[in-house]
């Protein structure tokens, strides 16, 4: 069924159906940059209130990329797992259920997730940058769980300033994109049960078809470590 929003001839139902991800990805780049730029200023410039572009320009940028990166593909997946499903389905889904899912995701990939990685990310490459140079180990190495989270909460205290930004911007985003999204699931559906003809067209399409979403999902499905974390039932039903 999901397959079916990609190309539903509804111009209006078809971007409620696949627009509200896209939101919610941009909105988590918005977000965990923020996050990850306060953090990379502090710990690279020592100023954690550098401008945003001076802080990409000047600090290294693999904390920041992988902490954007990480976030989206988090975001992505447990959207997947969480949402989809319960959207494309035949029962009637919870909405506040499906909202509170959905910003609980926004708030732990979007927030929560850039804090505890980037000062991790940033503190190994310190480490590496004093390997390079040849200098002693000023820094100590991260071996538990403990540690790690220790380094998340201390790493992350510039961008607490930014954290309820952040917050409102991933519940604002969240809850309209899920608002946006069941209302354009109720419109399909009831055109379905209303036209029988047009609905065995449309299925018959969408079986034939690959959508974007769909191929990122099939690359995912063929990576070892998250492939039993992407449900096959939406993308994979057949309708006789």
């Amino acid at each position: 069924m999901s397959r079916l929003s990609s190309t539903w001839p509804f111009r209006d139902e078809r971007r409620a159906l696949t627009w509200p991800v896209h939101a919610g990805l941009l909105a988590n780049c918005v977000t965990s940059s923020l996050i990850a730029t306060r953090i990379n200023s502090d710990m690279f410039l020592y100023d954690a209130k550098a401008k945003f572009l001076d802080s990409i320009r000047k600090c290294p940028k693999s904390p920041f990329v992988f902490g954007v990166y990480s976030s989206g593909v988090t975001y992505f997946m447990l959207y997947q797992m969480l949402i989809t499903p319960k959207v494309f389905n035949e029962l009637t889904p919870c909405p506040s259920c499906l909202a509170i899912n959905s910003i609980a995701i926004g708030l732990t990939t979007g927030v929560l997730l850039p804090m505890l990685a980037t000062p991790y990310l940033a503190h190994y490459v310190l480490i590496n940058k004093e390997s390079v140079a040849g200098k002693g180990k000023s820094l100590p190495v991260v071996n538990n769980l403990l540690e790690f989270l220790t380094l998340g909460w201390e790493g992350s205290k510039p961008a607490r300033s930014v954290i309820a930004t952040c917050a409102a911007i991933q519940m604002i985003v969240s809850f309209g994109a899920m608002y946006v999204m069941l209302w354009g699931r109720e419109r399909m559906f009831n055109t379905l049960e209303l036209d029988s003809d047009l609905a065995r067209r449309l299925v018959a399409e969408a079986q034939t078809s690959s959508s974007f979403k769909q191929k990122i999902l099939d690359f995912l499905r063929r990576i070892p470590l998250v492939n039993g974390a992407i449900p096959e039932a939406p993308e994979n039903e057949r309708v006789v």
